[in-house]
Parts: C-alpha cells; structure tokens; sequence
C-alpha cells in the first residue's frame, strides 16, 4: 500500500473516480468538493488532496479544503498509508468528517499515529428520497432565491451555523450560501404574501444525484409546515429535473428535522461523524 499527495484535481478523479462512484451517495461530499474545485476554482482558499493505492488501484482517499475538516473515504486497510501522507504535509487537520465506521476508524489510525485525542463533535444521519410522499402544503409557495435576497441569506446562514454549531463557523456558511446564489440548482424560498419564512438549497454532488441542504426556517415562522413544504417542493422538483436521487443530512440530536424529512418520503441510508483531533 502506498499513500501520496496528488496535487492535480483531475488526475485526482481519475484515480479515485472508481473507488467514489462505487457508492454515489455515501461519497456524494467528496464528489461535490471535486467538482467545485474542478468549476470554480476561487471558491476555496487552499485544497489538498491525497490517495492510498494497492497495486494501482484506489484504497482509501482524502481531501482537505481549509477551514473545512478532512474528507475521508474507502477501506481501513488504507488508512495507515493515507494517515503517514497526510502527515507528511505538515497540515493543521483539526478533524474528520466522514461515514461510520470508515470515519472512526481513520480517527483511530490518525490518533495511534500522532498521539492526539479524538472527540465526536457531531453525529448525523444522511437521508436519500428517489419520490415524494405527497404532504399537507402550508400556505404559500417556492420561488427560486434572487439576488436582492442576498442579505437575507446571509443572516440566515449565520444564524443557522450559530444554532447548529456547524464546525467550519456562521462565516464560512454564509460565505458558501452566497456562492450558490444563481447557481443550479442554487437556492430557494419559501414565501407568504410575500415574506420569504423558510430557505433551502441544494447542490449536484454527481450525474444525477443532488444534496439538498442547509434547511433554515427562523424561530417566528417554525411549527407552521413551511421546511416541511419546501422540502417536498424542492425535492419533487429535483427529481423532475433528471435527478436520480435526492440526499440530505441531518443531526442526529435534532428529532425535528428527522421527523420532517422522513415525513415526505427520505429514508436512513448511512450514519456519519464529525471528529475532532485535540
């Protein structure tokens, strides 16, 4: 087994592409960070990337996009290799984001091999929905998010990553919501007479497969079913647009949007972990 840097995007992919697409929605991060990187490469100030392989073929793999933690993917038997590369680097990795147990298991090489101490900042569960369970429909209607909403998406970034206590902050959040603002499938609002009560975006991590994601209603227009109706008419729409499959994530102490999204027709497809190295 042999792990190494990999500093072209593309040869990346190439690499790798086969390992990744093996499981589309497992690895739907990690391709959606590739193809960014690949279409829009201003979004992120740094990027690493880096591989083990077994006789030319991809065991495991990582990707780094500061402040962003590490994204891990493939097989344990990989993790010692991709670890010693990693740190070869000289980085600062403050954690890993991952599947379970791939995620905690490269925790526990990544800690035998450095001596840092590991701590599950979060824990979360993706969703994937190929149909939509038709739902009560609140009042309203989606509309696609406009450029004269940009302040208000990014005060509802912030607020979103202080509530949820996402790792990378309210700023990066923000900074990301404002980077998917006319983009495809971008971002969309859920509005009452004309008051916008309920955000959602959604991104396409590979051929036919979109993330949905974040989902922010601010506390006044809770308890009322816009998130719920959003999330049906973002998705129906989604899959109407030649999407395969739908995916999102949720937090696992969050019983709320489990309920919601399970209620128009998301189903478990895997846990995952956010680590944190201290």
């Amino acid at each position: 087994m042999r792990g190494a840097r990999v500093d072209d995007v593309r040869d990346f992919r190439a690499r790798t592409e086969r390992l990744l697409l093996a499981d589309e929605l497992r690895h739907s991060v990690p391709l959606g960070v590739l193809g960014t990187i690949e279409d829009d490469p201003g979004r992120y100030r740094e990027r690493h990337l880096w591989i083990a392989e077994d006789s030319g073929a991809a065991a495991a793999c990582a990707l780094m996009t500061p402040p962003f933690r590490l994204l891990v993917a493939g097989a344990a038997d990989g993790f010692d290799s991709l670890v010693a590369a990693i740190r070869a680097d000289g980085l600062d990795v403050p954690g890993v984001t991952g599947f379970v147990p791939e995620v905690e298991e490269f925790a526990a090489c990544w800690s035998a091999a450095t001596g840092d101490s590991t701590h599950t900042r979060m824990l979360m569960r993706m969703y994937s929905a190929d149909a939509v369970t038709p739902v009560d429909v609140a009042a309203g209607a989606m509309r696609a998010a406009r450029d004269d909403d940009r302040p208000l998406l990014r005060e509802w970034a912030r607020a979103f990553a202080a509530e949820t206590g996402v790792p990378e902050g309210p700023e990066e959040l923000a900074t990301s919501i404002d980077a998917r603002l006319g983009a495809d499938p971008g971002l969309v609002l859920w509005e009452v007479e004309g008051v916008p009560v309920t955000l959602a975006g959604a991104s396409v991590s590979s051929p036919g497969i979109a993330r949905v994601g974040p989902v922010y209603t601010p506390p006044e227009h809770r308890r009322r079913g816009y998130a719920t109706s959003l999330v049906a008419a973002w998705t129906s729409e989604l899959l109407c647009r030649s999407m395969r499959r739908c995916a999102l994530f949720t937090d696992l102490a969050n019983p709320t949007s489990n309920s919601i999204y399970q209620a128009v027709g998301y189903r478990p497809y895997a846990d995952a972990a956010v680590i944190d190295f201290v």
